[in-house]
C-alpha cells in the first residue's frame, strides 16, 4: 500500500511538472518527493520529454517495487503467484493477472489496481483452469480463488511485535537515529487509505502474555455495506489513515558497497538493494539480503557506499551505545500468531492440557463471523 501511494505521487508529480513545462515554454525541474522521502528530481521540456537522470532509488517510470531484495515485483498477487509456480511447482490461474500483463487493467479483490497501460505486470502461468501448461498432467492447481484468498490473507498479515520496551532499549532507539541510520530506515509512514480490514498490535505483557509475553490487540478496520441483495452486509475496508509504525524503510534502492554486490548469471553485478524493513529484526537471523551475516554486528559493519557514514557512526559507538542498540534492535521480534494471547482469544493458562491448550491466539474470524448471520 505504501509503495503504491508513493508512486501515486511520483507520477502526479511528474504529470504537473510536463503541464508546467509545455504552458511555460521552458524546462521546469521538480523535487520527487513522497512521504518525506526524496527520490531525485526530474525534468520536463516544453516538447513533452522527460529528463530522468537525476531519479534515485526508483526506475524512471517512478514505480516503487517492493518485493524481493532488488525491488523487481510490483504487487502482492505477482509476488505470490512468482513464488508458488518458482518455488512449489504449483502454475495458479488467474484470468485478471493475465489481462493486466497483456496491457489491461484489473482490480484484484484485495483493492490493488494493476494497470498494464502504465506498468509492466508479471503474467502468470495461465488465465485458461482447462490447460496444463508444465505438461504433468495436473491442471488447475493453483484455482483463481486461491489466489485470492493468499493476497488477502498476506495483505492482513500481523505487524511484527514490540517486546519489552525498556530505558535501554529507549536509548537504543535514540542511537540508532543518531548514527544515522535513520534516513534511510525511517521509522514510520503513513498509509492514506489503508485497504486492511483489521488491525493488530502486539506488544510485551507479561500479566496477559500467557505463553510468550506477548499479547495482541485485534481492532477492525472496515466498514458495513448494504448491496441490496437480501443477504447480510457486505464488510469492507473502512480506507482510513494508518501510521505504520516502527517499518524502518524508505522503499529505495539503494548500492551499499561491494560488500552487498551480487553477481547476475550474465556476469554484470546488482549494486543496488531496496532497504529492508527492519520490522521482526530481533528474530530474523541470519542478515542481508543474502542471509551472508550471521549477527546484528555483521550486517551494520557489511554496509558501505550510500550507507558509509552510517556504518563509521556505528563503528565508534561505545560500548554501552552499541549495547542499547542491539537492545532495541533485539526488541522487534516477529511471533506465532496461534501461540500468542489477544483480546479475541486470551487463553487460560488453568485449562487442562496447557500449554498445549489455553495459551490464546488470535482468531481474526471473531471479528467477522457474527452467529445470526446466515453465512
Amino acid at each position: 500500500m505504501l509503495a503504491d501511494e508513493i508512486t501515486a505521487d511520483l507520477r502526479a508529480i511528474k504529470a504537473d511538472t510536463l503541464v508546467k513545462a509545455q504552458s511555460s515554454g521552458k524546462r521546469t525541474t521538480r523535487g520527487l518527493t513522497s512521504k518525506g522521502i526524496s527520490y531525485g528530481s526530474i525534468t520536463a521540456n516544453p516538447n513533452g520529454s522527460v529528463d530522468t537522470s537525476r531519479v534515485t532509488g526508483v526506475n524512471p517510470d517512478l514505480r516503487v517495487r517492493p518485493f524481493f531484495a532488488q525491488g523487481g515485483t510490483i504487487s502482492i498477487r505477482e509476488f505470490l503467484v512468482g513464488a508458488a509456480k518458482a518455488e512449489m511447482g504449483m502454475e495458479a490461474v488467474d484470468p485478471g493477472l493475465s489481462t493486466a500483463s497483456a496491457g489491461g487493467t484489473f482490480t484484484t479483490p484485495a483493492g490493488m489496481e494493476l494497470d498494464g497501460t502504465i506498468d509492466q505486470i508479471e503474467a502468470p502461468p495461465t488465465a485458461d483452469e482447462t490447460v496444463d501448461p508444465d505438461g504433468d498432467g495436473v491442471k488447475n492447481e493453483m484455482p483463481q480463488s486461491l489466489v485470492d484468498f493468499m493476497e488477502f490473507y498476506l495483505l492482513n498479515y500481523f505487524n511484527p511485535a514490540h517486546y519489552e520496551q525498556t530505558s535501554l532499549t529507549e536509548n537504543g532507539r535514540s542511537v540508532f537515529m543518531a548514527t544515522g541510520c535513520g534516513k534511510c530506515h525511517i521509522p514510520d509512514l503513513q498509509i492514506d487509505r489503508d485497504r486492511r480490514v483489521a488491525n493488530i498490535e502486539t506488544s510485551f505483557d507479561l500479566v496477559n502474555g500467557i505463553f510468550n509475553a506477548l499479547f495482541a490487540t485485534a481492532t477492525p478496520a472496515f466498514a458495513t455495506q448494504d448491496d441490496g441483495s437480501g443477504y447480510p452486509l457486505l464488510k469492507v475496508p473502512a480506507l482510513n489513515s494508518f501510521l505504520v509504525e516502527d517499518i524502518f524503510t524508505d522503499f529505495k534502492r539503494h548500492d551499499l558497497g561491494p560488500n552487498f554486490y551480487e553477481r547476475n548469471y550474465d556476469g554484470t553485478y546488482q549494486r543496488e538493494f531496496m532497504t529492508r524493513p527492519l520490522w521482526g529484526v530481533g528474530s530474523t537471523s541470519p542478515y542481508g539480503h543474502d542471509g551472508r551475516s550471521i549477527n546484528l554486528k555483521e550486517v551494520i559493519l557489511r554496509h558501505g557506499g550510500e550507507a558509509q557514514a552510517a556504518r563509521n557512526a556505528f563503528a565508534k559507538l561505545s560500548v554501552s551505545s552499541e549495547r542499547n542498540l542491539f537492545d532495541f534492535l533485539n526488541a522487534l521480534v516477529l511471533f506465532p500468531p496461534d501461540d500468542t494471547a489477544s483480546n479475541l482469544d486470551p487463553g487460560n493458562q488453568n485449562a487442562a492440557g496447557f500449554p498445549q491448550v489455553g495459551h490464546g491466539s488470535i482468531k481474526l474470524t471473531v471479528l467477522f463471523n457474527d452467529p445470526s448471520d446466515l453465512e
